[in-house]
């Protein structure tokens, strides 16, 4: 539940933020007609991103046994690939609300209603990508659990983007997006190590050294783990929301490790070059 409430929430935020300044900026234009075309387009994004993730699904389940763990690793390596890319390019790029309400004002005066759906459309649809390829790499399913996280990570964005122009809730948006991106780099850095495991598992990838180190000691005499084993109480919520393994293997932490350095320091680095955020 954790996991995808996160990425919803994150994911969720950023879309519904979009969306309230571009409604607010035509309700102060006087431009409210063009409410419908706001609509249509965020409808039409998350519709493609259901889309989707529907391929991504149908193809995950035309493998089975060996190939399972070498698509599964592939597919869990690529999604961290993938991620890294757009969260450096979102650094490095970022569209700031003076940005957004130009755009929105340049399509209001020359009165096209499809700069507008368009506007929309990819601001969303790019949040909906990054939420697909975030479920896809970490594997979950539609359980009930999962989709209540995920209902209480919209729920919770939407909220806090209604207090905030509102009034009622003041926010640092840097604060908040460096943490959250922090938290979505650890994230993807456990797919890396995940994905390198999988691989592992199909003897594509050495392990080089089996088990570098082992905290996952026997059950206890109940039946249940110690809480820092991998299917323990503190272990699975680890294990499920940035990939923890309480046995890696040497690829496994090298992999993980290489993963933090390199994003981290580019993160950083394009952070300093960044033009002026929301």
């Amino acid at each position: 539940m954790a996991e995808s409430f996160i990425i919803l929430f994150r994911e969720g935020f950023e879309a519904f933020l979009i969306l309230f300044i571009v409604l607010g900026a035509l309700k102060k234009s006087g431009s409210m007609q063009y409410n419908r075309v706001v609509y249509a387009g965020a409808l039409a994004a998350i519709l493609g991103s259901f889309l989707l993730a529907a391929i991504f699904k149908a193809i995950k389940l035309e493998f089975e046994g060996p190939a399972e763990y070498i698509f599964e690793g592939v597919s869990m390596i690529t999604t961290s690939v993938l991620l890294a890319f757009m969260i450096l390019w979102l650094v490095r790029f970022k569209t700031s609300a003076v940005q957004i309400k130009s755009e929105l004002e340049g399509h209001i005066n020359s009165n096209r209603s499809i700069g507008i759906f368009s506007l929309i459309f990819f601001s969303v649809f790019r949040e909906g990508v990054e939420t697909v390829l975030f479920f896809i790499g970490l594997d979950l399913s539609a359980e009930l659990h999962v989709l209540i996280g995920a209902l209480l990570g919209l729920i919770a964005a939407f909220g806090l983007c209604y207090g905030i122009f509102a009034g009622t809730v003041k926010l640092n948006f840097r604060a908040f997006f460096n943490i959250t991106t922090i938290i979505l780099l650890l994230i993807a850095a456990g797919l890396m190590a995940h994905g390198v495991h999988e691989l592992n598992e199909a003897e594509i990838i050495p392990s080089v050294i089996e088990h570098v180190w082992d905290i996952n000691p026997s059950p206890n005499i109940d039946g249940s783990y110690p809480a820092f084993h991998e299917k323990g109480s503190i272990g699975s919520f680890l294990n499920a929301l940035f990939g923890y393994n309480g046995n890696p293997s040497l690829t496994e932490v090298i992999s993980y490790i290489l993963y933090l350095l390199i994003i981290g320091y580019l993160w950083i680095r394009f952070e300093k070059k960044s033009p002026t955020t929301v």
